[in-house]
């Protein structure tokens, strides 16, 4: 039998009560509070990060969370975007160059 906790305990007339511990989703929840003895396991459900608008930085483990950070926005007057982001990385802006004066012009 797989682990299990005690829900009820044991007493001169009854055998104790045992329950099978919860187990998380591997893909959908990580572990906030391990089980012991008495207790059960608690689950909650990973983050998911916002792909419009966000990139994971840390991933999850099957103890902790999914860190998600803001996508940087580039400022179009004064930066071009010149790395798309991905899931795991932010865009990355680089500077407009300036065209010089009487020797380069935009096209």
């Amino acid at each position: 039998p797989g682990v299990s906790f005690e829900t009820t305990a044991p007493t001169s007339t009854a055998n104790r009560i045992c329950t099978p511990v919860t187990q998380c989703g591997t893909s959908t929840e990580y572990e906030t509070h391990a089980p012991t003895l008495t207790s059960d396991r608690l689950c909650k459900a990973l983050r998911l990060c916002d792909t419009a608008t966000e990139y994971e930085t840390t991933s999850p483990t099957g103890t902790s969370d999914r860190d998600c950070l803001t996508l940087r926005v580039c400022n179009a007057t004064t930066e071009y975007e010149s790395n798309p982001p991905t899931g795991s990385s932010d865009r990355v802006c680089l500077p407009l160059s300036r065209c010089r004066n009487g020797t380069e012009f935009e096209s």
